[in-house]
């Protein structure tokens, strides 16, 4: 029977070596009583642990690549979708391409702008002048992807101007309709509607335009990318001015069945105070007050004190009697194609008396107001004037704007041509308007010294959500897409070849994770 006897000089027989390539050689002697065979090997420690540290490094790189792919296959594409709004108001008309995912937040599109263009001629003019409302149209079909064309929708609404239109002539706005109709389908978009915008509906939107934009409605989280609901109800109030209506919308402290509408957007109820003006827009109200002054009095001209001093305009009576906001005034059809010239005299305090007497008939309030409350967003009109007199930014007053309007009126027509580069129809009058805006506000809803502060006057507004210009069109969408069905978002990876890819590194990662278990 063999035996193994180890004794000090087989462990001084043991010597370790270093091979050419660094590894370490340890010679030993195994001594056999009975044959006596000796033998030498030659092993790596450190080439286990070489092969243990990259099979790791490969199961989680291996790992890492499933979970890059699970989470781009959770990440489905979700389809955008295009809708073209057309703002069609008394003095231009605006088209506006709006941008949002099918997928809704609580049953609302999250909506963006991504283009507008201003057709300087209305709507009214569009048989005769339809140039640079085709212009815009044509932008606005080259802003949509071309694959998404066939199924944008385009909506056409027409505000004050063709409400006045349709009070005198009917015909005339069915022909002026079946025109745009005409057009839009020649063109690669969608018709959707071709009507004239309820008053109260174009407040209403004005409002849910600027909460939107200023995050009221809906909140985006930026560290999560993902939109939440703000935590209180607290809302902007918004202010519209157009050429032939104003309009005021807010949600008061009380709730008012009076000229309330009632939205829910992004799972949420608001009822919304909303009152339109018509006759009582920029343009309508100056030829009320023409009207008023031209009352009795006989001749080609009329003077006007709310006109800077050497300024001319000459009018047709046709336009200055023609409207429905001065019918009242009865003057014989048979005067309306003589011209008026209408004379400055830069009479400041009598622009203003005049503009006052605007605000003393029943026109206003006959349903009675709600407590004004919060602040308010004040645009289209409201901000251009506010701007030309350096006043739109910053904090200002009642008293503040009455001192600088009617120091610009007392200003010559020379010089003021000569101050400012801007066209004459806006700048002959921005005496009446500076003084109309004023009167507006405070006569008419009921600002003062104390509330007027609340006014915040704005062109475009700028938040999380994106940005667009303060106006209805950008409400109307957002209203729309609650309407609009919810579209399945889209995979960004085949099934198929996903499924064979997963496979064979589950695989790849199991025969691993064997070797490791083996070779421990």
């Amino acid at each position: 029977m063999s035996k193994v006897v180890t004794t000090k000089r087989e462990e001084e027989a043991s010597a370790v070596q270093t091979d050419p390539n660094g590894f370490e050689m340890q010679e030993f002697v195994d001594l056999d009583v009975e044959g006596g065979s000796s033998g030498v090997q030659c092993r790596s420690p450190n080439s286990s642990r070489w092969w243990k540290n990259i099979a790791i490094v490969l199961v989680i790189c291996i790992v890492i690549t499933v979970v890059c792919l699970a989470v781009v296959q959770s990440r489905k594409k979700t389809p955008s979708k295009y809708g073209v709004v057309a703002d069609a108001g008394s003095s231009h008309t605006g088209i506006f391409v709006y941008q949002w995912l099918a997928d809704k937040e609580n049953g609302t599109g999250m909506v963006q702008q991504v283009m507008e263009c201003t057709a300087e001629d209305p709507l009214t003019e569009f048989e005769r002048k339809p140039d640079s409302t085709l212009h815009c149209l044509k932008l606005a079909v080259e802003s949509v992807p071309a694959v998404k064309r066939a199924e944008t929708t385009i909506s056409l609404s027409a505000t004050a101007g063709m409400r006045l239109l349709r009070l005198n002539n009917q015909s005339m706005v069915d022909h002026i309709f079946q025109l745009v109709r005409k057009t839009i389908s020649a063109s690669e978009l969608k018709m959707c509607d071709v009507s004239i915008l309820d008053d109260a509906d174009e407040g209403a939107f004005g409002w849910i335009t600027v909460n939107y934009l200023t995050g009221k409605l809906v909140e985006l989280n930026r560290w999560t990318s993902s939109f939440t609901l703000p935590e209180g109800m607290d809302t902007f109030g918004a202010l519209d001015l157009g050429g032939a209506s104003t309009q005021i919308s807010y949600v008061p402290l009380e709730h008012s069945t009076n000229d309330t509408l009632n939205f829910r957007l992004y799972g949420r109820n608001y009822n919304v105070y909303t009152d339109s003006y018509l006759c009582f827009g920029k343009d309508q109200a100056l030829l009320k007050l023409l009207a008023n002054l031209a009352e009795g009095v006989e001749g080609d001209s009329l003077e006007v004190p709310c006109f800077l001093k050497g300024y001319t305009l000459n009018m047709k009576e046709s336009k200055l009697f023609g409207s429905p906001c001065t019918h009242q005034h009865n003057r014989e059809t048979k005067e309306h194609n003589r011209t008026i010239s209408l004379l400055g005299l830069g009479n400041p305090g009598a622009c203003s008396s005049n503009i006052a007497n605007l605000f003393s008939t029943l026109d206003f309030h006959q349903q009675g107001q709600p407590p004004l409350t919060g602040t308010f967003m004040a645009f289209s009109a409201f901000y251009h004037i506010m701007n030309f007199f350096n006043l739109s930014e910053g904090s200002s007053s009642p008293e503040q704007l009455n001192e600088t309007v009617w120091t610009f009126c007392t200003r010559p027509w020379h010089e003021v041509k000569a101050s400012w580069k801007i066209p004459e129809k806006y700048l002959g009058t921005n005496c009446f308007a500076g003084f109309y805006v004023l009167h507006l506000l405070t006569l008419g809803f009921h600002f003062n010294q104390s509330t007027w502060s609340n006014i915040k006057f704005v062109n475009k507004l700028e938040g999380t959500l994106g940005n667009g210009r303060a106006g209805w069109t950008l409400g109307y969408m957002l209203n729309l897409t609650n309407l609009l069905p919810v579209e399945a978002p889209v995979n960004p990876i085949h099934l198929v070849p996903f499924a064979v890819v997963m496979s064979f590194l589950v695989l790849g990662l199991f025969i691993l994770l064997v070797l490791i278990l083996f070779n421990a």
